[in-house]
């Protein structure tokens, strides 16, 4: 499993290939023009390799088209409304093409892709001010992607349920209780409703709300995190087919896991240390032994580090 990393202040995302033992080769750097501080991976135009798209605080995105071999093209880049706080991915229109999602302190900003890496005109809609993290799925189980968006100062996290065409509704709000700021989404009590985790800097707690399959959600329990949750990631980490909650923990340089019981609930937190300053990770086997490992990146530091599983 290889690694892409946003390397904003040269304006650049490296690649890591990686060896398969859990080492990986010296970064290829590939321009994306302006500070790209968001990131994702999907193939734009079916050839079955991956691309890459950046957000940068230059109010803008780019493209850059993968060739397959680890390499990327020239980066084709595109106005967005603002500063972005957020970015996916995901077919919205169900023509089986990937389209993209940017939000912006209170306006969300679609693309819809054409299947060969170029995309329609901006379509905006508003979300209101104070919008922080979005995270896209299937929240009312109708097969269309929907959109859950918190906004920080309201305590809301507001669902937009989409028609499928790629537009979507009047948004669905759902209280938090607490300032939140990250999200994420998954099922973590097995009943195929799709529920949500929150992260909050102001408190230091996780939120946790079970979905009812109809885009709102029901009261959320809470959980204590060391420092300032800046990043969530889902995946079962400890190989009991449950979900479980893996946070990057910023203000005190840790990263916590807190492990799922499958029926919505989450066992007490296992905290690990890890680089300076970690605002982002992700889980994957980097070393092939069939157990979940977790690479973060440290802001500050312009390191990752890798706690491979030995579980």
């Amino acid at each position: 499993m290889d690694l892409i990393v946003n390397t904003g202040p040269d304006e650049t995302v490296s690649i890591l290939l990686a060896y398969g033992s859990g080492s990986f080769r010296t970064p290829m750097k590939f321009p994306t023009g302006n500070h790209p501080e968001q990131l994702a991976v999907a193939d734009f135009n079916n050839d079955k390799h991956l691309d890459i798209i950046t957000a940068s605080n230059e109010n803008d995105v780019s493209i850059l088209l993968g060739f397959g071999n680890g390499s990327f093209g020239p980066p084709t880049t595109f106005a967005i409304s603002s500063t972005p706080n957020g970015i996916a991915v995901a077919d919205i229109n169900d023509d089986n093409y990937m389209d993209i999602i940017v939000l912006t302190d209170s306006i969300c900003d679609t693309f819809l892709g054409y299947g060969n890496g170029s995309f329609a005109p901006r379509v905006s809609f508003e979300t209101e001010s104070f919008s922080m993290g979005l995270v896209v799925g299937d929240f009312n189980n109708d097969n269309h992607a929907d959109i859950a968006i918190v906004r920080m100062t309201y305590k809301v996290v507001n669902v937009f349920l989409g028609y499928g065409n790629g537009a979507f509704r009047t948004a669905i709000s759902t209280s938090t209780l607490a300032e939140p700021e990250k999200i994420a989404a998954g099922d973590f009590n097995g009943d195929q409703k799709i529920d949500l985790a929150i992260a909050s800097c102001h408190t230091n707690r996780l939120y946790v709300l079970r979905g009812f399959g109809n885009g709102s959600f029901g009261a959320s329990m809470n959980y204590s995190t060391p420092a300032c949750p800046a990043f969530i990631a889902i995946n079962d980490v400890n190989n009991d087919n449950y979900l479980d909650l893996v946070i990057a923990n910023r203000d005190n340089d840790t990263f916590s896991i807190f492990p799922g019981y499958g029926d919505g609930n989450f066992g007490t937190q296992m905290i690990f240390p890890t680089g300076m300053d970690p605002r982002s990770l992700a889980v994957g086997d980097f070393n092939r032994d069939d157990r979940m490992d977790i690479v973060t990146a440290g802001y500050t530091s312009g390191t990752i580090d890798i706690s491979f599983n030995i579980c």
